[in-house]
């Protein structure tokens, strides 16, 4: 511990305690004059205030920094929550095959499960009428759009 050596006078210390009340001194000189005052034999209401207010500031800060203390608890369920929703978004990533080419196909007719070649065949039908609508679709599509664009040009020389 430091060695304490009052070279202040009763004036002096009430003095910087009045400064201390007015909020005119810096951190360090606050902390100079709380070690002053621990070890200070003199006795005012001055300075016993100082002494009070130098209790409840302190014991706020500690306060304030408790609260700002989590417990341990707390990071230790988010980070498992963080490490649950990874792994849960992983396994479900793993589970969807997005290019799976699978040659196997069951077709049941009348109830009947037909032999793989018959059901290919009816695959490969069901594909083509597919393509075929499609491009019906998209033919209708482009005749509407035609359309649409010559009714524009329409309005605009009438104007």
């Amino acid at each position: 511990m430091k060695y304490f050596n009052n070279n202040f006078s009763l004036d002096e210390t009430e003095r910087l305690c009045q400064l201390y009340q007015n909020c005119q001194l810096s951190i360090l000189e606050e902390m100079e004059l709380e070690y002053v005052l621990t070890y200070c034999e003199f006795d005012s209401t001055m300075i016993e205030e100082t002494r009070e207010l130098m209790a409840v500031s302190r014991s706020v800060n500690l306060a304030k920094a408790k609260a700002l203390r989590k417990p341990v608890w707390v990071w230790v369920m988010r980070l498992t929550a963080s490490v649950t929703i990874l792994l849960g978004t992983f396994a479900v990533f793993r589970q969807i095959n997005f290019n799976v080419v699978n040659d196997d196909c069951i077709v049941y007719v009348s109830g009947e499960r037909a032999s793989d070649k018959v059901a290919h065949e009816i695959a490969e039908a069901d594909v083509v009428k597919m393509r075929h609508f499609l491009q019906v679709v998209y033919e209708q599509k482009a005749t509407e759009e035609a359309k649409v664009e010559q009714f524009i040009n329409h309005i605009n020389q009438s104007k």
